[in-house]
């Protein structure tokens, strides 16, 4: 950027040496004009003498645009001059702004509202800023709103937005919250037509990035005017808005065919994928493989990661692409904000509460919002860097970087957390008569369980409240809008798709039995459960079952996995049109990480929960770790045991939860463990026949053969399944052991129900 500005005044300079005022009149007086501008906006050299050379520049220029023979010209240079005056450093304040107030004045001579609208409304804003400047707040904000006159949100919105936010920054200052309101609303009115112009997705996300402070300074000026209602509304309106337009448009696909040049990126898309499948499993071991076969020196690691991270960009272009063909960004569907009456008919019983929590620099404010009322906790002095950096730092660094550590400073971490929220105060204060909280997190609070949030006594929570959770309100309300399937729920379960989660088979024979459900439904192991097997069955019921495993990409979420027993689905293929699922209600994700991910500045959650209800589900249980395979099994069981006698999501949930830590070691010895090691048993022969047959083949063969090669593989991979089987039944008898041997946090509250009642 600093070589762009340098060589623009250098252009101008050396054009000056051509363009002379007695040959070329018209353009010497041009090219000054430009030279003011360069050197106004110059970042090189002196700051006062470039201001100073401007104006010489903008002089200059007037000696061949005059009103008379160059009208427009000469009002153009005025408002340069003007500016450059504005932002004089040299001389008395007062008098440069009184000059430029004058020169401002002169443009409008010619500029005038009927001819010149844009330029006339320019002149006003500019005059605005001058009287701001010289502590005139009243006449400032007159000529902000003569600018407003012209610069409306849809006819100019990038000025709209400029004036709209300094009219409401002024009045802010001056504590008039309802000017202050007024003037940030026309500016958010700006920006979301500028979101709704962009046709790119990230620009999108980029232009809400840029505003975000015009929505928190009008939900600070509406809960300073008392308007609760009104900052909560603008609270919604600053977040989720790329997961609103995804199930804005996927609802949209889900009844209609999707057009042939979506179908041709779709095409490609799924090509790449398959792409970094193939190169994954040639080079990089899964969770099943050994490691000891493959070239680790650098250049082959650093070839194998650039041909993965080539093969990402080109998915995220072809993801654009897609994108920008969407209905909602090519402006077919705008999909309207939600307004206070809407958010409070999400709540169907007064016992019911919506706690939304938002961030500012300072504060951290919740608003709890019931059938007829709507109240705020206002944690001062909790910002972004006390509450959101602490938890990036504390929680997800630490997690990231020794999950063990992690896993010992959980209870201290939730404990911090729940201070820092002033917990015990919001249910005091706030929550009489409540029995269910809908959650909406911000931010790095995307990341807590709630439902373990120590509350004293020995008690969490989830104890005291049911407990489910919202990206949004808005995305709650897509959810609650979706067709019921009705009561003859078809189950459908993909279980241990690479043979090395002995539990997971469990889980399955035991919710086969629950409900029903076919061979034909049940995708286990390697070969069954693949991804084309997988998304058949996803299209065709109504609950979904996932045990096995996932892993979470904090740096890239469009690249978080389902593990699959051939390749795997990444999140960023289940949010194209590809994976329209209209039927389908509840997505069960019994496996690691699935609700573990950074959220955007924007409120964005991208994880594999958000993905399926953008996909078309209206419930999705999800995990916000990496979980332990028995206790995850174990708390299925007792989910789908609650839910099929007749409580809702929320309360099976919270039956799961305390069933699972209350847990002795007794009962799991009496009731499960007979099963357990009989299927552990099992698995273990089934597995050492296929490693010993490896083992013989690979005997057979020519060391240095492609055959020896791949009977080498096959044994590592089953000795590694052997060695995870022994582990299990290890832990299982560890397990038996103990009293309460899942009591603590980590084995049940990394599980969250997002969506539906």
């Amino acid at each position: 950027m600093l070589f762009i500005k340098s060589s623009c005044y250098a252009a101008y300079e050396n054009a000056l040496l051509f363009r002379t005022r007695e040959e070329s009149p018209e353009l010497w007086a041009m090219t000054q004009m430009n030279l003011a501008s360069a050197y106004r906006h110059r970042l090189q050299g002196d700051p006062v003498e470039n201001v100073e050379k401007a104006i010489a520049a903008n002089k200059a220029a007037l000696q061949v645009y005059t009103q008379d023979a160059f009208p427009s010209g000469w009002a153009g240079v005025q408002m340069n001059l003007a500016n450059a005056y504005l932002h004089r450093l040299k001389g008395d304040r007062n008098e440069n702004l009184e000059m430029a107030i004058a020169a401002h004045q002169a443009a409008l001579q010619i500029f005038n509202q009927d001819d010149f609208p844009r330029e006339w409304a320019m002149v006003q804003m500019n005059l605005g800023n001058c009287y701001l400047n010289l502590d005139q707040n009243e006449e400032a904000i007159a000529y902000y709103r003569k600018a407003l006159e012209v610069f409306t949100p849809t006819a100019f919105p990038v000025d709209c937005q400029k004036v709209g936010q300094m009219l409401g920054n002024v009045s802010f200052v001056a504590g008039d919250w309802q000017l202050a309101i007024e003037g940030y609303g026309i500016a958010i009115e700006a920006v979301e037509t500028s979101r709704t112009w962009a046709t790119s997705e990230f620009r999108r996300q980029e232009i809400l990035e840029e505003a975000l402070d015009i929505y928190a300074n009008i939900v600070q000026a509406c809960i300073n005017n008392k308007q609760l209602d009104k900052a909560l509304e603008y609270v919604e309106r600053s977040r989720s808005k790329r997961l609103v337009d995804l199930m804005a448009s996927n609802d949209l696909y889900s009844s209609a065919e999707i057009p042939a040049e979506i179908q041709q990126y779709l095409q490609d898309f799924e090509r790449l994928q398959q792409q970094i499948d193939k190169e994954r499993g040639r080079n990089q071991p899964s969770n099943d493989f050994d490691n000891s076969k493959l070239d680790n020196s650098r250049a082959a690691v650093e070839a194998y990661n650039q041909i993965i991270a080539d093969l990402e960009v080109e998915k995220l272009l072809i993801w654009e692409q897609l994108r920008r063909l969407d209905p909602v960004l090519a402006g077919q569907i705008r999909v309207n904000p939600l307004k206070f009456p809407s958010i409070q008919q999400l709540i169907d019983k007064p016992t019911t509460a919506i706690i939304s929590f938002y961030t500012t620099v300072s504060n951290t404010l919740i608003f709890v919002v019931r059938q007829n009322e709507i109240t705020l906790h206002n944690c001062t002095d909790l910002g972004f860097e006390t509450l959101h950096e602490w938890i990036f730092q504390n929680w997800l660094g630490q997690y990231v970087e020794d999950k063990n550590s992690w896993q010992e400073e959980l209870v201290w971490m939730l404990a911090e957390i729940a201070k820092l929220l002033n917990l015990n105060d919001l249910i005091l204060w706030h929550l009489e008569g409540i029995s269910e909280l809908i959650i909406v997190p911000h931010f790095a609070l995307h990341q807590i369980p709630f439902a373990a949030l120590p509350i004293g006594d020995n008690r969490y929570l989830g104890d005291k409240f049911l407990i489910r959770y919202a990206p949004s309100c808005q995305v709650l309300e897509f959810c609650q809008q979706r067709p019921s399937p009705g009561n003859n729920l078809n189950c459908g379960t993909i279980e241990d798709a690479t043979g090395d989660l002995p539990c997971a088979s469990f889980e399955g024979e035991q919710l086969a039995v629950l409900y029903n459900i076919p061979d034909n439904q049940r995708l286990k192991g390697r070969h069954q459960a693949t991804v084309s097997n997988y998304r058949q069955l996803a299209q065709t019921v109504q609950i979904l079952h996932s045990s096995h495993h996932a892993q979470s990409r904090l740096d890239n979420p469009f690249e978080s996995t389902l593990i699959l027993g051939d390749g795997c689905i990444t999140l960023g293929q289940l949010m194209t049109p590809a994976w329209r699922l209209p039927q389908l209600s509840d997505v069960f994700l019994s496996c690691c990480e699935t609700g573990l991910g950074l959220s955007e500045i924007t409120g964005d959650i991208l994880t594999f929960s958000t993905a399926f209800l953008s996909a078309g589900a209206r419930s999705v249980i999800s995990t916000l770790w990496a979980v332990e395979d028995l206790a995850t099994a174990l708390f299925s069981i007792f989910y789908y045991q609650e839910w099929q006698q007749g409580k809702n999501r929320s309360e099976a949930m919270r039956q799961a939860q305390v069933k699972l830590r209350e847990l002795t070691g007794n009962t799991l010895a009496a009731s499960y463990k007979p099963q357990l090691t009989e299927l552990l048993k099992q698995k273990l022969k089934e597995t050492d026949a296929l490693r010993k047959r490896a083992q013989a083949e690979r005997k057979a063969c020519s060391f240095d053969s492609s055959e020896y090669q791949q009977w080498d593989e096959a044994y590592k991979k089953y000795d590694k399944i052997s060695k995870q089987i022994y582990r299990s039944r290890e832990n299982l008898d560890k397990f038996c052991q103990e009293s309460k041997p899942f009591s603590h946090p980590f084995y049940w509250a990394a599980f969250t129900c997002t969506g539906i009642r």
